[in-house]
C-alpha cells in the first residue's frame, strides 16, 4: 500500500513538471522577451515570498490542517517591524521580536482548532481579521516611510547574479524539506493527515504537532512580512491584499498534496508555485490585465481542487 502511494505521488509530481515544462515551451513561443536569464530570475524572486510560507503550509496541510491568515500576520508583521526599526531598535533585533507576531497568531489558530475544535478554516479566518485590523489600528491605516534607517532595503541585494531573496527561499525550502522527509514532525504530520486516530493511539501528541504546524506556518508569514517591508522600504498595513493565501493554497494543491491531508511533498509545491509564477508572468508580458488574471489563478484553483477530490 504505502508503495502503491509512492508511486501515485511520483506521477502526480511528474504529470506536475510537465504541465509546466509545457506553459515554459509555449510562453518561450509566443514571447521572444520569456526566455531570458533576467526574467527566468525575475519568476523564482516574485515567487520567493510564496514558496517561504508554502513550505510551512505544506507540511501543516499534509497533517489535514489549513491556515487562511497569512496576508494579516504578513501586514501585521510589517507594521510592527518598521515601528522597531523607527523607534531606534537595530534590524536584526528589530526583525526577532517581530517574529514573535508569528509565534502569537500561530498559537492562537493552532489552540482554536485543537482546544476549542473550530474548523481551520474559520479560526484562521478570524486569526486574518485580527491581525489585519491590528495592522491598520497601530499604523493608523498608513504606511510607515519616515524615519526608518538606511539600511532598511537590506534584503534588495544580490548575492552574485542571484537576489538575496531567491537565496533565502532557497535556504528555507533545504531547511523544511529536511523537516518534512528527515525528522519525526515531517513523519508524525502525515501519520496524522493520513489517521489523526490511529496516530492518536500510536503514541504521537496529535495536538501538540498541530499547534506546532500552525505556529512554524504564521512564523513564516512573519518572516515574510519582514522580507517583503524590507523589500519596499516601509511597513504598510496594507502589504500582501492580493490574497496570497489563496495563491499558497493553490500552489500546494497543485503540487499533489491533498485537501483531505496525508499525502504531499515540498518538490510538487515548488512546481505548483512555478507554475504560478509562470503563468502570471507570461499574462504580464502578452499585456494581460490584472481582472483576467485573478480569473485565471481562479480557474486553476477551482481544476486543482476538482483533480484533488476525484
Amino acid at each position: 500500500m504505502k508503495k502503491l502511494k509512492t508511486n501515485t505521488q511520483t506521477k502526480q509530481r511528474l504529470v506536475t513538471l510537465l504541465i509546466l515544462v509545457l506553459i515554459m515551451v509555449i510562453l518561450s513561443c509566443i514571447s521572444n522577451k520569456y526566455l531570458t536569464v533576467n526574467n527566468l530570475i525575475n519568476i523564482v524572486r516574485q515567487e520567493s515570498t510564496l514558496i517561504i510560507i508554502a513550505c510551512a503550509a505544506t507540511m501543516l496541510m499534509i497533517s489535514g490542517g489549513m491556515d487562511l491568515s497569512p496576508a494579516g500576520v504578513i501586514a501585521l508583521t510589517s507594521v510592527v517591524f518598521a515601528k522597531l526599526c523607527v523607534a531606534g531598535i537595530s534590524i536584526p533585533l528589530a526583525a526577532l521580536l517581530s517574529l514573535l507576531v508569528g509565534v502569537a497568531a500561530g498559537t492562537f489558530s493552532g489552540l482554536l482548532v485543537v482546544l476549542a475544535n473550530v474548523p481551520p478554516m474559520i479560526a484562521t479566518l478570524g486569526t486574518w481579521y485580527i491581525t489585519k485590523g491590528l495592522a491598520y489600528a497601530i499604523s493608523n491605516s498608513y504606511a510607515i516611510v519616515q524615519g526608518l534607517p538606511a539600511n532598511f532595503g537590506w534584503v534588495n541585494r544580490y548575492i552574485g547574479p542571484f537576489p538575496l531573496m531567491v537565496v533565502i527561499a532557497v535556504a528555507v525550502f533545504a531547511v523544511f524539506y529536511i523537516l518534512l522527509n528527515r525528522t519525526l514532525l515531517g513523519k508524525y504530520a502525515y501519520a496524522i493527515g493520513g489517521n489523526s486516530e490511529t496516530a492518536r493511539l500510536s503514541g504521537i501528541k496529535v495536538n501538540l504537532v498541530r499547534c506546532v504546524l500552525y505556529i512554524l506556518t504564521a512564523l513564516m508569514s512573519s518572516f515574510v512580512g519582514i522580507l517583503m517591508s524590507s523589500r519596499i522600504n516601509s511597513g504598510d498595513p496594507n502589504l500582501s491584499t492580493s490574497g496570497i493565501e489563496f495563491e499558497i493554497i493553490v500552489a500546494i494543491i497543485l503540487g499533489g498534496t491533498s485537501l483531505l491531508g496525508g499525502q504531499g511533498s515540498l518538490i510538487g509545491t515548488l512546481i505548483g508555485a512555478l507554475i504560478l509564477g509562470n503563468l502570471s508572468n507570461g499574462m504580464n508580458l502578452l499585456g494581460i490585465g490584472t481582472v483576467y488574471q485573478f480569473i485565471v489563478e481562479g480557474a486553476v484553483l477551482v481544476v486543482a481542487v476538482v483533480l484533488d477530490l476525484t
